[in-house]
């Protein structure tokens, strides 16, 4: 379980943009070292084999089989999630998941058992996720703001998150991207998850979600490109949450309404509005019928974090498993913005509120019937000269 040479032997399953990136970043981690690497395309495997002196496989089982890796990061499309990291899971190989941890709560749940299964004889075996936005320390103080009282009762929150602009070419790239087979949904499940993961960190998950959504409205897709959504939460808080991939310029602002003010995060900015005094208290003992409460602003300054956080949280999951300590972020916990994710998806189809916690098993035979009345087909595209950098995305 603990490599005797004091690093960690990794192997990357899937090779697409994100796959390449982990290869690059792994690369500067003085703890470990890529001993292999897994893509269904030979020539690809063959390559990237010989430029990084790996051994290369089309099978990942053999992968797995092979005896000497410690480690595995599951970079591919998110229904091989469940299987691949069942089958490492299943050989005492420590798991880092891309996001989301599955296409749907049902197989984030088969994951989980799986974990906690080989746990029971092997109680180090690390199982983890990549979230990278919780190693940013603007998230870091907002949550530490929300967690140390300052704003009292949280009434509201609401987020616009439409920065997650994408051209049609991005979809055409990838056979995978758009559909529900191959994806299994689009903006909520491809983009948002981070936003979702730090959204349930901060507020906790809603008793509710009643959401709209269009699929397809402005690319030639058959998943969710446009989302609205109401959450509740039990003692009262509500919120809102809006995406979107065909707003350019988009907007990223979350703001978070309390008893004793305001805090507004964009722009990379935090902003606050602190209140003197309670407005609820105000609200019951005031006698001023147009009064309102005195408050004044502040802003926090943060030195801001360089790049996603990717290899912060590569860096995590190699220090616990060396360590045997918790990862920062245990795949178990994506459970919980899949939940969210897959609820808003639901209402949008019912056309009705759903409640929290999910039922897994609705979701899935839901997302089957979508699958299987398909009639969907990647529009015709010549994507020889399409540029993709998946950089690009974090800038």
């Amino acid at each position: 379980m603990i490599p005797g040479n004091g690093k960690v032997n990794i192997g990357i399953i899937g090779m697409g943009n994100m796959g390449q990136l982990y290869l690059e970043q792994l690369s500067r981690i003085d703890r470990c070292r890529v001993v292999s690497v897994w893509s269904q395309k030979e020539e690809k495997v063959r390559k990237l084999s010989a430029e990084h002196q790996v051994q290369g496989y089309t099978d990942y089982l053999a992968l797995l089989d092979a005896g000497d890796v410690d480690a595995v990061i599951v970079a591919t499309p998110h229904y091989q999630h469940t299987q691949m990291a069942i089958e490492a899971l299943r050989r005492n190989i420590h798991v880092l998941v891309e996001k989301p941890v599955a296409a749907h709560t049902k197989d984030a749940e088969r994951m989980i058992a799986a974990h906690e299964e080989q746990k029971r004889h092997h109680p180090d075996l690390v199982f983890a996720a990549i979230y990278q936005q919780r190693t940013s320390e603007h998230w870091r103080i907002v949550k530490e703001m929300i967690e140390s009282g300052k704003f009292g009762k949280l009434l509201r929150y609401s987020w616009t998150n439409t920065s997650w602009f994408r051209p049609q070419a991005y979809f055409n790239v990838g056979n995978w991207r758009g559909t529900w087979s191959g994806e299994g949904g689009g903006v909520l499940l491809n983009q948002c998850a981070h936003n979702l993961d730090i959204l349930w960190w901060l507020f906790g998950l809603p008793q509710s979600i009643t959401a709209t959504a269009s699929f397809g409205k402005y690319h030639h897709i058959e998943v969710e490109d446009e989302v609205q959504a109401l959450l509740q939460h039990e003692g009262g808080l509500v919120g809102s949450f809006i995406a979107s991939t065909a707003e350019c310029p988009g907007t990223d602002r979350l703001e978070i309404v309390g008893e004793y003010g305001k805090l507004v995060y964009e722009d990379k900015k935090i902003t606050m509005r602190i209140n003197e005094q309670s407005a609820l208290d105000y609200i019951r003992q005031s006698q001023q019928a147009f009064g309102t409460v005195k408050s004044h602003g502040e802003e926090l300054e943060f030195t801001g974090t360089k790049g996603p956080g990717h290899e912060r949280i590569l860096e995590d999951f190699v220090q616990a498993i060396l360590e045997r300590k918790a990862p920062l972020v245990p795949a178990a916990e994506g459970l919980n913005s899949l939940m969210m994710i897959n609820g808003m998806v639901l209402s949008a189809l019912r056309e009705s509120r759903v409640l929290l916690p999910l039922d897994g098993g609705e979701f899935e035979r839901t997302l089957q019937s979508l699958i299987e009345r398909s009639t969907y087909s990647k529009p015709a595209a010549n994507n020889d000269n399409v540029h993709v950098d998946v950089k690009d995305s974090f800038r």
